[in-house]
């Protein structure tokens, strides 16, 4: 039956040569739409790295005249962080410099490897926190443990993420070791522990980035000592489960003086999930554009395919009711039709295969979210072929069976 399809495709070749190219221009601008989709898809659902869950970032300001002369601000912000732990309702508080997920601000630091200087990384992002920061965000070491209690039971300085711990020691296992500054710097920094994937947002790629820590009471103070300005810090809280964002406000001016010490106060409470609705608004609009744009396509490459396949199959009416009049089986004829059209589907497959590799070498696909593996070349092409095949046979299914169902006569008649 094959060679006979084969054969029929071939005395038809002028009217299958633009149905092949047709086939071929709606097959390839699906791969590429469907593959966009499936790399913010894919990026989008990975985790970040941080439970932002019932997070609360605390905006903090400063008196414009001074009333407090006997403490610093250093001391002011220490103790304002032990009231809002002191506050009904709060199981964790913390205090960061440019930590803070979701916000635009963000450091970058140089880090070098303290047993091999030739392994280091340029850029990777810089968090400064307190150890409460693992708990408040309910972060996981590189193993799914408790980032929190790994950092509590070991001795150092900072946490590494996965990302960069594979860059400096090609290995996620780089607890116990050391860092440096740079190749020059006498200064190590002790690893304390090594943590999950961290991103900075849903669409973006888990990068290198690293937690100094800020372990004691006089460590926040040297570090405020050294930058001076309150602008740079924030204090974050975490709510008990089923707080309600809604009764923020009247919880806070139930606490009354608790949110001031000296000359520093909160201004202001807003939840970590605003800032990430607002940060990842653009991309989501985006994504609902790319989601609509393919919707829409799929929907006129329905109405084509079907619409194209139906009027072929309606062209070929006398030609199948002549063969169903001399003996031809309805479910033989109906079985070449369907062989027909996917044959012709599958003939596009080598110039498809050869444009992926062209994407590729040109570099117009997205692989530093999601690298081109084999599972991401067999889920859209997969899925593309399918879609395409499932619309061809639509489209010559139900004129087929309705051939299948003339009379012989009439077609006899006809031709």
């Amino acid at each position: 039956m094959i060679k006979h399809i084969l054969k029929l495709i071939w005395n038809q070749r002028r009217a299958n040569v633009w149905l092949f190219l047709e086939l071929l221009l709606v097959t390839a601008i699906l791969w590429v739409m469907l593959d966009a989709l499936l790399v913010d898809t894919y990026t989008y659902h990975q985790p970040t790295g941080f439970d932002i869950e019932n997070v609360y970032e605390v905006k903090l300001a400063k008196k414009a005249l001074s009333t407090d002369s006997t403490q610093s601000d250093g001391e002011n912000l220490l103790r304002l962080a032990e009231n809002l732990r002191q506050m009904p309702g709060v199981t964790d508080v913390a205090l960061m410099r440019n930590a803070c997920p979701y916000l635009w601000y963000t450091m970058f630091a140089s880090l070098v490897s303290a047993e091999d200087t030739a392994r280091h990384v340029e850029l990777s992002r810089l968090y400064v926190v307190t150890p409460d920061y693992f708990k408040l965000f309910r972060m996981r070491d590189a193993n799914g443990d408790d980032l929190y209690s790994q950092v509590m039971s070991h001795e150092g300085d900072v946490v590494l993420s996965k990302e960069l711990s594979k860059s400096l020691f090609n290995s996620f296992s780089a607890t116990g070791k050391a860092v440096k500054w740079s190749a020059a710097s006498d200064d190590r920094m002790g690893i304390a522990a090594v943590s999950s994937s961290i991103a900075q947002s849903d669409f973006d790629r888990p990068g290198p980035c690293w937690f100094a820590l800020l372990r004691t009471d006089q460590d926040v103070l040297d570090d405020y000592n050294q930058w001076n300005d309150l602008l740079y810090y924030q204090c974050a809280l975490r709510m008990r489960d089923g707080f309600e964002p809604e009764r923020m406000a009247d919880f806070l001016r139930a606490q009354g003086d608790r949110l001031e010490a000296g000359d520093i106060y909160v201004s202001s409470v807003s939840p970590v999930s605003d800032y990430r609705a607002d940060r990842l608004k653009s991309r989501l609009d985006d994504q609902k554009k790319k989601s609509a744009l393919v919707g829409f396509m799929l929907v006129n490459i329905f109405f084509g395919i079907v619409g194209t396949f139906w009027l072929r199959t309606q062209s070929r009416r006398m030609e199948l009711g002549l063969r169903a009049a001399i003996g031809a089986s309805k479910q033989r004829l109906r079985l070449e039709l369907l062989t027909e059209g996917l044959i012709l589907l599958l003939a596009t497959l080598p110039l498809i295969l050869l444009f992926i590799a062209n994407m590729l070498l040109m570099d117009l696909l997205d692989t530093y979210r999601l690298a081109y593996t084999w599972w991401r070349f067999s889920a859209v092409l997969l899925v593309v072929y399918l879609l395409m095949g499932g619309m061809i046979c639509l489209g010559i299914h139900f004129p087929a069976g309705r051939i299948a169902r003339m009379n012989p006569a009439e077609a006899l008649h006809d031709e």
